[in-house]
């Protein structure tokens, strides 16, 4: 019940803003007699420019923002300061999906899927008490937008879901039933780099209320002849190094930017070229943009003065938060990072380059903090723009050092990085209760290392360079290394587990497989389940999911297939049935676990323990946990952490002593505790195996089988 007063206290914002007069979101029809694909780029019809207007993003964001502005809504909620201790209570461990990738209940929507009692009971049951959903919005797909890289649903157009996820009563339904099982639900905003829909439409005709949304500039005709010739139906195309260098002779587009001289493993951003487009004016134009590694995806201009793009993403924050009762949203800035000119005594040190991306991040976090809201970082930046979003901006932030660091000692039974990332973190001053902890983040895994980036420093660029040579070598040992991309590594986590343990053939697995998939995907949940903040489990996790076999979806490049193929489908409520396709065309992913249903209750598999390890979380209040030691070990795969605990944990404990062994085989260690952590005789009990361990000469010996996780709480014995 305390659970439930909770999540009405912190959503009751939401509720005051849903309650006022807000504008209907509805899909509306195309004009009689036009055609979506011949009027789109060539000659403009006034009744199609008005129809795209009725569908454009900015246009509706107008509309929202009447529902706040001037009234006395943008007054009652403090905004400034993150309020990070009411979330960590309410909803410490969430599960993230991706709502393109989720298969329907056979021919209705994926809410209605979500809508089962059985799947929010399991959810319940396993510890969830937020589920963050993305890319759960109308893509660049509905345009029939033509791009060369698949685009995978994240590409959004409009503030209405995609069809085959559902519409706002169903997500309304959704909610409600979630939140009397004591789960609230997070959302996704409108990304910076959007796809090519209505409002990218209306900024190439030349429309005066679109211009400055996105990040492009018109082209005079004189210079038309160094564009490059579109011959075919592609609406864009990548503008070549020639052609560049001739447009910014000219001082039509700026020299390189400085993410291009980053090393980073970050999507690049390259100048795309319209065809002739043709105006209510009847002017033919054309226009070069900066997109977000394919022409489908237009950057929004964040600093144009006419402040479009912040409209744009605040209608989206009004309506996540307002209309539809989302508690926290996810934020991903990347593509506005490192978006200056390089010109002459430019500074590219690394640090400060990423301001447009941080005070994106604030404003956003702000505004969600009016309207009662919460907002986390997805993204993977260096750790000094990472602590710069957080300072008066995000609540939370994924902790992306950590999560490589662990995947890194599992694959190599050596803790150095993981170690270096925490110590990097504390030396820092970031307060640890404000990160997202997650096994695998993102669908690859960036070993271009942004945690440890600095330019200035020789040595850490030596230390990346071997620690990826290090991860190469080990996967081509298993005959893994096909996955990578530059410094990207394409495998899900349990193709991830499975390619370290030598494991391929992942549509044959034997029982001792799949048992060894699960142990070690356990060891990855264990060790971020037992950090402070937030823990994310996801779908692909949950369900084992692995990558799509090789050449199943249509590509043009190597890394649009490694990205394709961790992108398969999964049925992630047990509702699917015989569907085996998503609404934009994925295909069924091979999984190595049976439904979660099943899983929850089965006493070796990975979902039973994380439900067994999530529950001893929640009893240590390791949310609100503070790291005070990381005591030196002898083993290379161990790492020791030793946290405070909150007084008010239902365990009486003092402290708890995570023990983690990477290693191939057994390691013991010796440690002491700090007095004011073990005062008077205390001792060691791990409370999922039964071990005690009694202190000899005011230090603990322990002994952990290889690749295995232990956290003992520290106890007085009288």
């Amino acid at each position: 019940m305390k659970m439930k007063k909770n999540i009405l206290l912190t959503l009751l914002l939401a509720s005051i803003l849903s309650g006022c007069s807000t504008p209907n979101l509805v899909r509306s029809k195309a004009p009689s007699g036009l055609s979506m694909e011949a009027e789109t780029m060539g000659r403009a019809n006034p009744g199609y420019i008005q129809w795209l207007e009725k569908q454009a993003m900015l246009t509706t964001s107008g509309k929202l923002s009447t529902v706040v502005s001037g009234t006395n809504l943008f007054w009652l909620g403090p905004y400034e300061k993150p309020r990070v201790e009411m979330m960590l209570n309410i909803a410490p461990v969430w599960l993230t999906f991706d709502a393109t990738r989720t298969l329907p209940a056979g021919s209705s929507s994926v809410l209605s899927a979500l809508q089962s009692e059985r799947y929010l009971r399991t959810m319940q049951d396993l510890g969830i008490r937020g589920i963050h959903i993305k890319s759960m919005r109308e893509s660049g797909l509905i345009w029939g937008s033509p791009s060369k890289q698949r685009q995978l649903g994240d590409d959004t157009v409009s503030y209405l879901f995609s069809r085959g996820f559902g519409d706002e009563k169903g997500f309304d339904a959704f909610l409600q039933k979630a939140n009397k099982q004591g789960m609230i639900v997070g959302d996704t905003v409108v990304p910076f780099a959007t796809g090519r829909g209505a409002d990218y439409f209306l900024s190439v005709r030349g429309v005066d209320t679109y211009k400055g949304l996105y990040c492009m500039v018109e082209v005079p005709r004189e210079f038309w002849k160094n564009l490059p010739e579109i011959t075919t139906r592609s609406r864009a195309v990548l503008v070549d190094d020639v052609s560049l260098r001739a447009l910014r002779s000219a001082r039509i587009l700026p020299p390189p930017l400085v993410r291009d001289s980053l090393d980073l493993s970050l999507t690049p951003l390259n100048w795309y070229a319209t065809g002739v487009v043709h105006g209510l004016d009847g002017n033919g134009r054309r226009f070069v943009y900066l997109g977000y590694g394919s022409e489908a995806r237009p950057i929004l201009n964040w600093n144009d003065p006419s402040k479009s793009a912040r409209r744009l993403i605040s209608g989206s924050l009004i309506q996540e938060i307002g209309m539809l009762h989302a508690a926290m949203t996810s934020v991903h800035v990347s593509p506005l990072y490192g978006v200056e000119p390089t010109y002459p005594n430019t500074d590219i040190s690394g640090f400060g380059v990423g301001d447009t991306a941080v005070q994106a991040a604030r404003e956003i976090a702000q505004e969600v903090r009016r309207y009662g809201g919460w907002t986390f970082l997805q993204d993977n930046l260096p750790l000094p723009d990472v602590k710069a979003a957080m300072e008066r901006g995000v609540d939370f932030a994924v902790n992306h050092s950590f999560s490589t660091g662990t995947l890194y000692a599992y694959a190599t039974g050596d803790t150095s990085m993981l170690t270096q990332s925490l110590y990097t973190v504390l030396q820092m001053g970031i307060d640890q209760k404000r990160f997202v902890n997650c096994i695998q983040p993102e669908q690859y895994i960036d070993f271009s290392l942004p945690f440890m980036f600095n330019p200035n420093q020789k040595q850490n660029s030596e230390i990346r360079s071997k620690y990826l040579d290090n991860i190469r070598e080990k996967l081509t040992a298993t005959g893994g290394d096909v996955f990578f991309s530059g410094r990207k590594l394409y495998l899900t986590p349990a193709a991830y587990v499975a390619n370290i343990q030598g494991i391929r053939d992942y549509r044959n697995l034997t029982e001792k497989q799949r048992q060894a998939i699960s142990d070690g995907l356990t060891l990855l949940g264990h060790t971020q389940a037992m950090q402070p903040g937030i823990f994310m489990l996801s779908a692909d996790e949950l369900l084992g999911v692995f990558p799509l076999p090789a050449g199943i979806l249509d590509y043009t490049t190597e890394e649009d297939a490694l990205r394709q193929n961790v992108s398969g489908a999964y049925d992630l409520t047990s509702r699917g049935g015989n569907n085996i396709l998503t609404e934009i065309g994925l295909p069924k992913a091979p999984t190595a676990f049976d439904n979660i249903d099943t899983e929850v209750h089965m006493a070796e598999s990975f979902v039973g323990n994380m439900r067994r390890i999530i529950k001893l979380r929640n009893a240590l209040g390791m949310q609100n946990a503070t790291l005070m030691q990381i005591p030196k070990v002898k083993n290379k795969g161990v790492l020791i952490q030793v946290f405070q605990l909150p007084s008010n944990n239902s365990l009486s404990a003092t402290a708890a002593v995570n023990v983690i062994n990477f290693g191939d085989s057994a390691a013991s260690e010796e440690f002491s505790l700090l007095k004011t952590l073990a005062s008077g005789n205390v001792g060691l009990e791990d409370l999922l195996t039964g071990e005690n361990v009694s202190a000899a000469h005011n230090a603990f010996s322990v002994s952990v089988p290889p690749r295995t996780a232990r956290t003992y709480v520290v106890r007085s014995i009288k």
